[in-house]
């Protein structure tokens, strides 16, 4: 019989992973880029929502992928849903005219803001999902192809994602006077249970790798911050206007994408290491970041500015560390 300390023990170490991607998707997907601040902490219910939605949201998608033997084209293809459930459903971004905090979007029609619901959608693809999962499972890489939960665990996460989605959509409800309508509510979930059929036949098995040169941890990290200020330019773009119609910027939004993640997929074909993913995650998280210290430079709080700069500084000291960590586990 196994002793209750070890029983403590094994519980701690199969949770551990659920635990860092529980964390680091709301860190990613909100805090690096400055989109949860620190003065946005007196807020219970947002923080309550960003926790429950990201973190839950992205672990029970991991698991999905797991559980599908997804491919990346699988994993983006959630990633796509999950942003429209977020700013399609609950944000309700990608309809209302005029934003969140009542700046006009540009990009309209039919009632739809089309280049912010690209860019958007990227963002979150990138930042909110495949950042986190890929530092999950290179700090966890012994359990990277294994499944992280149980159907009573999965269950109570999907729950909690449930929880997090209508926290959000009562937030947008409390803040903004538009309301979706019945169709554009149909739309959104036809599309999201599209996204997520389509994802589920992307399971075909990882290609044979192909010899060639690989890049090094220095060009990954200046391809992932490069990629990740291009997009966040096109973010700010949504709402100043490009000078020509939207449909070239979303066309051009749309082509940028598809050219990185042919890249990665060049990369990824060639078995590019651990050492070289990790540092593109963090060329990304470190043009977030600097993308957020703009944002609250400008907002000219001094209490988010200084939050910014520490977030700047972990996301270099957590480098070090898991660059470390994965050196050792080689």
């Amino acid at each position: 019989m196994q002793h209750p300390a070890a029983r403590r023990h094994h519980r701690l170490r199969q949770g551990a992973p659920v635990l860092a991607l529980f964390v680091l998707a709301p860190l990613m997907g909100e805090v690096v880029g400055a989109a949860l601040r620190l003065s946005n902490f007196v807020e219970p219910l947002r923080v309550a929502a960003i926790v429950s939605f990201y973190g839950a949201g992205v672990v029970v998608l991991r698991e999905l992928a797991q559980r599908l033997q997804l491919n990346g084209w699988g994993i983006i293809l959630l990633g796509v849903a999950f942003a429209l459930l977020e700013e399609g459903l609950g944000l309700q971004t990608i309809f209302n005219p005029i934003g969140m905090d009542g700046e006009p979007v540009y990009g309209r029609a039919l009632g739809v803001n089309w280049f912010w619901g690209v860019v958007v959608s990227g963002y979150h693809v990138v930042w909110s999902v495949l950042i986190p999962i890929t530092v999950a499972h290179l700090m966890f890489a012994r359990r990277s192809r294994a499944a992280w939960l149980s159907r009573p665990a999965l269950l109570l996460f999907g729950l909690l994602f449930v929880v997090g989605t209508v926290l959000l959509a009562l937030i947008s409800y409390l803040r903004s006077d538009y309301r979706l309508s019945e169709v554009q509510i149909v739309a959104v979930l036809v599309a999201v249970g599209l996204l997520i059929w389509t994802a589920s036949r992307c399971t075909a098995p990882d290609q044979p790798r192909v010899p060639g040169r690989l890049p090094r941890p220095v060009l990954a990290a200046l391809v992932g911050f490069g990629a990740g200020e291009v997009w966040l330019v096109l973010y700010l773009v949504a709402f100043t206007g490009g000078g020509t119609s939207f449909v070239w910027w979303t066309l051009a939004a749309a082509l940028f994408a598809g050219a990185a993640a042919a890249l990665l997929g060049h990369w990824e074909r060639r078995g590019w290491a651990a050492q070289d993913r990790l540092a593109a995650c963090f060329g990304a998280a470190l043009a977030a970041a600097l993308f957020g210290l703009l944002l609250v430079s400008l907002a000219d709080r001094v209490e988010d500015v200084v939050f910014q700069v520490i977030v700047i500084g972990g996301i270099v000291v957590g480098y070090a560390w898991a660059r470390r960590c994965i050196s050792a586990a080689a």
